[in-house]
């Protein structure tokens, strides 16, 4: 039975500052029994976590934080795996040349797959959804409470799973709102941390396992995203 889950985590395989294993020791210390390495585009960290999640009785869930813009704002996207897709070589060549910025190239690539809005520049947040499902993921609008007021209900309009609902340093009000947005319009919702580093300036961040879901929380975020665990 899994009780406790953090669904957005970072490691060093993107900008976190400690390696897959030892956030899973963290994991495991702060009473975590799943997770999802979710780092920024990659998923090169995934099989050292599940490795890790092994030995130290972690579920792990593969996941990936994807970059993405919409009308000039930053907009994150999760996606949580179904199946292996997250190990194919092309959707990681994909992964690489967005973390590089070279998103035309990217696109030339993605044109076999989905159908692009914009020729130039980032993903929008539309081609970003898409190109995570295509690649077998379940697909979560990233801490939904830190987009502008300007953007918000347009995005929340896209084709997304779920939502992020539960997010590090977010009261009360906030995630009630989200959660019953979740339930309302989406799927199901998730919980994250944003852990990047256990003395991380960022006040969006808070430490391991202190945004959670429970038992209950996990079972429908898992029945309802297909999401695939790994131990």
């Amino acid at each position: 039975m899994l009780n406790k889950g953090d669904f957005h985590v970072h490691s060093n395989a993107s900008d976190g500052k400690y390696s897959p294993t030892e956030i899973i020791i963290l994991s495991k210390i702060n009473g975590l029994d799943v997770i999802a390495i979710a780092d920024h585009n990659t998923t090169s960290g995934i099989s050292e976590a599940i490795e890790a999640g092994k030995k130290y009785d972690v579920s792990v869930i593969p996941a990936v934080e994807l970059s993405t813009r919409f009308n000039n704002e930053s907009v994150h996207l999760l996606g949580y795996f179904k199946n292996n897709m997250y190990q194919d070589d092309t959707f990681k060549e994909i992964l690489h040349l967005i973390k590089l910025h070279r998103y035309k190239k990217a696109k030339k690539i993605l044109e076999n797959f989905i159908n692009i809005e914009i020729k130039e520049g980032a993903l929008s947040v539309l081609e970003g959804i898409n190109l995570l499902k295509s690649f077998g993921a379940s697909v979560v609008l990233a801490h939904p409470m830190r987009i502008s007021n300007n953007n918000i209900n347009q995005i929340l309009k896209l084709p997304f799973d779920g939502i992020e609902a539960k997010y590090s340093n977010t009261n009360l009000r906030t995630t009630f709102y989200f959660i019953t947005l979740a339930l309302t319009r989406f799927s199901f919702y998730t919980a994250g941390s944003d852990f990047h580093s256990v003395k991380s300036k960022n006040s969006k961040h808070s430490f391991i396992g202190t945004v959670y879901l429970n038992n209950s929380e996990i079972e429908i975020f898992l029945n309802k995203s297909g999401a695939m665990i790994l131990k």
